[in-house]
């Protein structure tokens, strides 16, 4: 499998290395406008080819990957596609649903696959927690709480909302298979104040079912926290992906109906329950590795991917909608 790397610069630069080590892929190659760049990865992999150009590589590979700044997304994706070569871009996907809509009707008439980065699609604590929440392990799901916080990297064109919450509504879609039913998103801009530029966002998703997701991401925290919380009706998840050990716990925790008639004036016929905290094994997988080879096994057999183009446009439906939100003082949006 021969692969084109458009973008090598941060993020892309971790897609090299993976590529890179991949015994699928026979040869990659890397195309960079950052002349600084190309001679870092040349550097790293003497054996890669290089170009400022991509369209150099384009006749030669079996698939493309887009990890470039998300305001170029759409143009490259749409010509990679036309050559009618499978791509995975990285998220988000596109800045609008409609631009994300273009791409993956252009894919579906091409007839090529689209693979988008949502990374913890990829992640085995969350392929455990959906597992746990499909098989009822904790109960009828109540909501989800995420918080993606670091000080930096500071975007000059999408605001955090789009830099860091796809992770967490991929998640939230992934996890709970619910129709999102209405959004919204308030924040601040306060380095970037001329622009609009928002720092810190947080985002309230509605779903069927009564379940709900609360989003915070920031780029101005003093702390680096990636953490998802779900809420079940009979037990608790947290996943902490910053914990060195015991990445995932279960929290036998909840709150019942007190059957005895519990008269206390600050729980009224309700008896909290406290119960064991277990941590089950995760498999160590690395996501990037795992995303890598579910675009090989899409390319080799066209199967519909794990983090899909359909999906991706859902995720930047609500994140559009969100951002509408945001506009107009955090009103609720119906998603239509």
């Amino acid at each position: 499998m021969k692969i084109l790397l458009i973008g090598s610069g941060g993020w892309g630069f971790n897609h090299l290395r993976a590529l890179v080590a991949n015994s699928e892929v026979s040869r990659v190659y890397v195309a960079d406008l950052n002349e600084e760049t190309l001679k870092k990865v040349k550097t790293a992999f003497p054996d890669v080819e290089v170009s400022k150009d991509y369209r150099d590589f384009l006749h030669k590979v079996d698939g493309v990957i887009v990890a470039t700044p998300a305001e170029t997304h759409v143009k490259i994706a749409l010509e990679v596609i036309e050559r009618k070569l499978p791509v995975l871009i990285e998220k988000p996907i596109a800045l609008t649903e409609k631009e994300a809509r273009k791409i993956i009707e252009r894919a579906d008439k091409n007839n090529v696959p689209v693979v988008v980065g949502h990374l913890l699609l990829y992640h085995p604590a969350v392929i455990k927690i959906k597992e746990l929440v499909k098989n009822e392990e904790i109960g009828a799901p109540y909501y989800m709480y995420s918080q993606r916080l670091n000080l930096g990297k500071i975007r000059r064109f999408e605001n955090v909302m789009w830099s860091l919450a796809p992770h967490d509504v991929s998640i939230a879609l992934y996890v709970f298979e619910k129709k999102p039913l209405r959004v919204r998103g308030y924040g601040r801009s306060f380095i970037q104040k001329d622009r609009e530029i928002e720092d810190v966002a947080f985002l309230d998703i509605e779903f069927e079912g009564g379940i709900l997701a609360h989003i915070h991401v920031s780029w101005l925290d003093p702390h680096k926290v990636r953490l998802v919380k779900v809420v079940g009706s009979e037990k608790m998840v947290v996943f902490d992906d910053m914990a060195q050990e015991e990445k995932l716990k279960i929290y036998n925790k909840g709150v019942d109906w007190d059957l005895y008639g519990n008269n206390m004036p600050y729980s009224p016929n309700v008896a909290v329950r406290y119960g064991d905290i277990f941590s089950p094994r995760i498999p160590h997988a690395e996501p990037l590795k795992e995303e890598h080879r579910d675009f090989i096994e899409s390319i080799r057999t066209g199967r519909e991917p794990v983090s899909s183009g359909i999906l991706a446009v859902e995720i930047t439906r609500i994140l559009e909608n969100a951002e509408r939100s945001m506009r107009r003082g955090g009103e609720r949006i119906k998603l239509q």
